[in-house]
């Protein structure tokens, strides 16, 4: 199969931007939320710090396509590895969509199980188990030590 090239000046400078206006979408919406007290920091201190983080990565993408040659290309992947990426994209999209029903621990261990099975050989149990771990912790640092309101499912959990 033959790989598809793409200019890389162009393709910074197109995902910078768009990187832009979601950071800047992104960060708008997390100022809404709480900041609490300098002891007890609230639901909006991680957010806006990944919001204004995400604006500066989107500005030196684009600053670094608007300083790149024009004779620079990307070659797509092909084979198993485009098919990976697809299903890495898939993953992330239905992570997304199933979020606001299933709530982040089912979600994220759902995702996190897959994600494990495409990118690893490990085994079915281990991947489950680390998939829960992962789920688990990220509740219990997040919502219970940090008080970052996480999604909930629909049924509670």
């Amino acid at each position: 199969m033959k790989a598809t090239t793409y200019q890389k000046r162009k393709a910074y400078l197109v995902f910078g931007i768009i990187g832009l206006v979601f950071a800047v979408g992104y960060l708008a919406l997390s100022l809404r939320l709480p900041f609490g007290q300098l002891d007890r920091p609230g639901a909006g201190v991680f957010p806006v710090f990944v919001g204004i983080v995400m604006i500066v990565a989107s500005v030196a993408t684009v600053w670094e396509g608007w300083r790149m040659g024009e004779t620079a290309a990307i070659d797509l992947p092909v084979g198993a590895d485009r098919k990976r990426l697809l299903v890495l994209i898939a993953l992330l999209f239905g992570y997304f969509v199933a979020l606001p029903w299933l709530g982040q621990i089912v979600t994220g261990a759902l995702f996190s199980l897959a994600l494990m099975r495409v990118l690893s050989e490990l085994s079915w149990l281990r991947i489950v188990i680390y998939a829960l771990v992962l789920s688990v912790t990220i509740d219990v640092v997040f919502a219970r030590l940090l008080a970052v309101p996480l999604p909930h499912s629909i049924f509670g959990i």
